[in-house]
């Protein structure tokens, strides 16, 4: 269903630029239709409409927004009915849109995806202000609601009970500065939104689907620079112009359940946290993803399962850095990924820990890694992407790679660690294809020989077996500072050599 999915995405997209304003400013009606329909052009979409003057204003009916995508083997269609444009004799414009708006979307190629969306509005007010190098539009909506009513996917019908999506008070501002580079810098926040999705006979398996949730807040930010001239299709050239984004999504506390009935039952899913952020970067040079999640609980009721699931944790985080610009100089990237007190119920303890022996301490997992890599291909470019996949070349190597934290606590026990490592990309025969590493890593484990005491007493682990472990681990530590405390320093020197504690394992 990928066409349907970009498909669908761009649609949207141009909802929210009528709603946002992401790309409507001006101070005239037909400017702001013009650098409406621009900015349209901009995402690589086509705009026609039946224009009718009614003295300054402009009314606008039988809108269609169209896209080729040969590249997908697919094209598609958004239209809707009308808009009016007012001008209110101040220099600003008044964007007037229907209380109820259907937007019908059509997906035409190897899967074929035709669906309604009905946009709708309380107290909506959308101004436009400015002038035409730098326009100011202002949005204020007591409500806005987006319902799906209809989807047929492929010639068939999917049952919709219900979808729907609501948001309260909303606000958003958006500044569009005319030039090369068409720059969009917007704000949109929202009071609660609450969304509900149910469908029925979802495939042979899936007789319901029910999804709801809920968000206390939203806030989102985002700047986009867009080139003229260059459609977003081939990102490589589009990036090389000067298309850049960078934008975050906050969200409050929030919950969510699902229910799925099956022939064997209904698995019910519920989560809640205390909200996040989510954060993506991009420009000629690197990507940047973000996501955090604070408080997060999640609970799973199945007729497959013996006892309810229930698991928390305090925060969840990722972050990725990668570099994307085909250059010869090394270049920065990064990966964080942090697990923060993880904490599961009693039920799912007592499936492997019915005495209660092993602590029940919350887990964390935190690693952070951070280097230099040489990128020898543009990655947003797919060509040139598909002949590297062809061939024996690879399109990236690491020259530098520093574990500035490593983390995990489990069961009473804990390992830590932190190095760094260079590599040797002119040798890969010493490590068997591998490309050289020189450096060392310091490592630090606590609690290790309880843990093992304990599973042994547990009968998890026979005594003979936890004898063998032990003996390997003093080639590889040596006892550290305070109880049950082992310390390693791994070495990969310059001659090819591992060393662990100065002692010679390669």
């Amino acid at each position: 269903m990928t066409i349907y999915r970009s498909g669908a995405a761009w649609a949207g997209g141009a909802i929210l630029c009528m709603a946002g304003g992401a790309a409507i400013a001006d101070v005239t009606p037909a400017q702001v239709w013009a650098d409406w329909s621009a900015g349209m052009a901009g995402y690589g979409l086509t705009v026609t409409a039946q224009e009718t003057p009614s003295g300054n204003d402009l009314k606008l009916s039988d809108i269609v927004l169209s896209k080729d995508a040969p590249e997908e083997g697919a094209d598609a269609e958004v239209s809707f009915p009308e808009m009016t444009l007012r001008d209110n004799g101040d220099g600003t414009v008044t964007v007037d849109l229907p209380d109820r708006l259907p937007v019908a979307v059509a997906v035409n190629g190897e899967e074929p995806v035709s669906f309604t969306l009905v946009y709708t509005t309380a107290d909506m007010d959308m101004t436009v202000s400015g002038d035409p190098s730098e326009m100011i539009y202002a949005y204020k909506a007591a409500s806005v609601g987006i319902a799906l009513t209809d989807l047929v996917s492929e010639g068939k019908p999917v049952d919709i009970e219900t979808a729907t999506i609501s948001m309260q008070d909303v606000e958003s501002n958006t500044k569009v500065t005319a030039g090369d580079l068409r720059q969009t810098d917007q704000q949109i926040s929202s009071g609660p939104v609450t969304y509900e999705v149910v469908l029925n006979d979802l495939d042979e398996d899936v007789s319901k689907f029910n999804l709801t949730g809920r968000l206390d807040t939203v806030t989102m930010m985002g700047k986009v620079a867009i080139p003229g001239g260059v459609g977003l299709d081939d990102m490589a050239a589009a990036l090389a112009a000067g298309f850049a984004a960078d934008g975050s999504y906050t969200f409050g506390p929030g919950t969510s359940s699902t229910e799925i009935t099956q022939e064997d039952g209904v698995t019910q899913t519920g989560t809640t946290s205390a909200g996040g952020v989510l954060s993506v970067k991009m420009t000629d040079e690197i990507i940047h993803y973000g996501a955090t999640t604070n408080d997060l609980a999640v609970n799973v009721r199945s007729p497959s399962l013996p006892f309810p699931i229930e698991m928390a944790m305090k925060e969840a985080k990722f972050g990725l850095d990668m570099p994307i610009a085909e250059k010869q100089e090394a270049q920065d990237f990064g990966l964080n990924l942090l697990l923060g007190d993880l904490t599961v119920s009693d039920a799912i303890w007592a499936m492997f820990d019915a005495g209660a022996k092993l602590p029940r301490d919350p887990a964390s997992l935190v690693v952070d890694l951070s280097g230099k890599a040489r990128v020898m291909a543009n990655l947003m470019d797919p060509a040139r992407m598909k002949a590297i996949e062809d061939s024996d070349q690879i399109p990236a190597e690491v020259d530098a790679l520093s574990l500035n934290r490593l983390l995990l606590r489990l069961a009473g026990a804990e390992l830590a660690g932190k190095g760094s490592l260079t590599f040797d990309n002119s040798d890969k025969k010493t490590y068997d294809g591998i490309p050289k590493p020189v450096g060392d890593i310091d490592l630090s484990l606590t609690g290790s020989n309880a843990l093992l005491d304990r599973l042994v007493a547990m009968g998890l682990v026979p005594q003979d077996q936890v004898m063998g472990v032990r003996m390997m681990m003093s080639v590889f530590t040596v006892p550290g500072e305070g109880e049950d405390v082992l310390k390693s320093k791994i070495e990969f020197t310059d001659n090819g050599q591992i060393l662990a504690n100065g002692q010679r394992l390669k």
